[in-house]
């Protein structure tokens, strides 16, 4: 997610060199690693083209002024996820009238809505991508530490629902051995992010980002008139080369297919589906069973009920044929270029990579058998 500075004059400044009367708290309500996640910090590199956290590491992004604490889904988001004060202060910028659902980094967005307190010292603080007409407060009025002042959305540059938490004289509140001297934090979170599976499911909807970020409901019996069938799970703490699993398990407990496909970068936070197109795949009537396990260890299982009429030759024959053609090209695992009729593909494994799909990975990992495309993994990092 890049995100719009709304200004910024002078020099930066060492922390020691000005007394500190105020500490921040975390600015939403909720158990960080459950209800949201830290994913981008502030930037300390100053070499163009160059970035790294206060923690030496890969979450942040060249030029990034805050930091971004991401919520699972707008499904979340829906439910009301509240933006507090993060100290005491006064109210001196709020708006909350601009469309609140983006899914596509657009700098030119800057901030959407957003609250801006000022605090002693001369801090300020900014709460941004707020949830359209969620403000609780308006420029002038004095708040406190803790107290409601909005809700999370995904308003501006944004393309999931967080709040982008940037404090100035742009200052990053967490210190760390590549980061500021002194925390700014009354107690600094833990932003270390171990792995974790924030949530998981079966759906019928279209296997894109878009379903996952909507977070779909979950689907116990599929219908005989699905299209698809995907498995999807969201993850934090994934690192480069981190092999996930898949196995789809027949009702008679047999495994239908899997495959293993590595982690491309790390990241905070991690979209990963599989589908079946069912419109043209023949599947056992009964309970099927999926599970997904990172570098060898069970992370995900769920199950789901296919009817018991199932033939694809009747009661699928309406169903448009499944084509790639517009959407995408189909590559060999070496790189040779394969085509986009999968009809006349030999089976094997292949990656596609998609035309001009904002809400989508670039490339995803396919099983083809007979045919028919049996297995698809995408996964989308959100580490920008």
């Amino acid at each position: 997610m890049k995100f719009f500075v709304l200004a910024a004059s002078g020099i930066m400044l060492s922390m020691h060199c000005w007394s500190l009367d105020v500490r921040f708290s975390i600015p939403l309500r909720g158990v960080p690693g459950k209800d949201f996640v830290f994913v981008n910090h502030v930037d300390h590199d100053t070499t163009k083209g160059k970035f790294h956290s206060f923690n030496c590491d890969v979450h942040t992004y060249d030029g990034h002024d805050g930091t971004d604490l991401v919520i699972p889904s707008f499904h979340a988001m829906d439910s009301g996820v509240v933006v507090v004060a993060a100290a005491d202060g006064k109210v001196i910028f709020s708006v909350d009238s601009l469309y609140d659902r983006n899914k596509v980094s657009v700098k030119e967005r800057g901030f959407g809505n957003y609250i801006a307190i000022r605090h002693a010292d001369g801090f300020v603080t900014y709460y941004a991508h707020i949830r359209a007409n969620s403000s609780l407060v308006s420029a002038g009025e004095y708040v406190q530490r803790n107290q409601p002042i909005a809700l999370v959305g995904s308003s501006g540059n944004s393309n999931l629902p967080h709040l982008h938490f940037e404090v100035w004289r742009r200052m990053d509140p967490f210190t760390g051995p590549c980061g500021d001297d002194v925390s700014l934090w009354q107690q600094q979170p833990d932003a270390s992010v171990n792995h974790s599976v924030l949530d998981h499911g079966i759906t019928t909807w279209p296997p894109v980002l878009d379903t996952l970020v909507e977070r779909p409901p979950n689907t116990r019996v599929v219908d005989t008139t699905a299209r698809t069938i995907t498995a999807w799970s969201v993850h934090t703490g994934i690192k480069e080369g981190d092999e996930f699993t898949i196995t789809w398990y027949s009702p008679l407990k047999t495994v239908w297919f899997d495959y293993t496909i590595p982690s491309e970068l790390t990241t905070n936070l991690y979209y990963w589906w599989s589908y079946i197109d069912y419109t043209r795949a023949t599947m056992q009537p009964g309970q099927w069973t999926v599970v997904v396990s990172l570098n060898g260890i069970e992370v995900v299982r769920d199950t789901f009920e296919l009817p018991a009429i199932v033939s694809v030759s009747d009661e699928k024959g309406n169903h448009k044929p499944h084509s790639m053609s517009d959407d995408a090209d189909v590559y060999f695992a070496d790189g040779r270029y394969a085509g986009s009729d999968i009809g006349s593909l030999p089976d094997g494994t292949y990656v596609i990579r998609l035309r001009n799909h904002a809400h989508r990975p670039q490339s995803s990992l396919i099983i083809i058998r007979n045919g028919v495309v049996v297995g698809v993994s995408a996964a989308d990092g959100r580490n920008r």
